[in-house]
């Protein structure tokens, strides 16, 4: 027998309250029906607009600490790659 899958997705915004998320509009879904859940958080105004325009909104939590980390490190790689090249002339 072969099965089907036939998916639909709905993006909407609910209220978590009282251990319960509480959908902000209707589901025309009958009882009882077994639906997947994505939880996404809103980010801060602040924060997105600094997120590339909203396309990587996970980029919007990288702190200039990360930064300035990930810049030492390429900088230390760099200098590595550099005494092995000056080692090979």
């Amino acid at each position: 027998m072969k099965w089907k899958v036939f998916m639909t997705t709905i993006t909407l915004q609910a209220i978590y309250r009282d251990g319960k998320l509480q959908p902000e509009t209707e589901l025309d879904l009958p009882n009882n029906t077994a639906v997947e859940i994505m939880i996404v958080l809103p980010i801060s105004r602040k924060k997105a607009s600094q997120s590339l325009f909203g396309a990587f909104p996970e980029l919007a939590l990288i702190e200039q600490d990360d930064f300035a980390w990930g810049k030492r490190l390429w900088q230390h790689g760099l200098e590595k790659q550099m005494r092995l090249l000056d080692g090979l002339s």
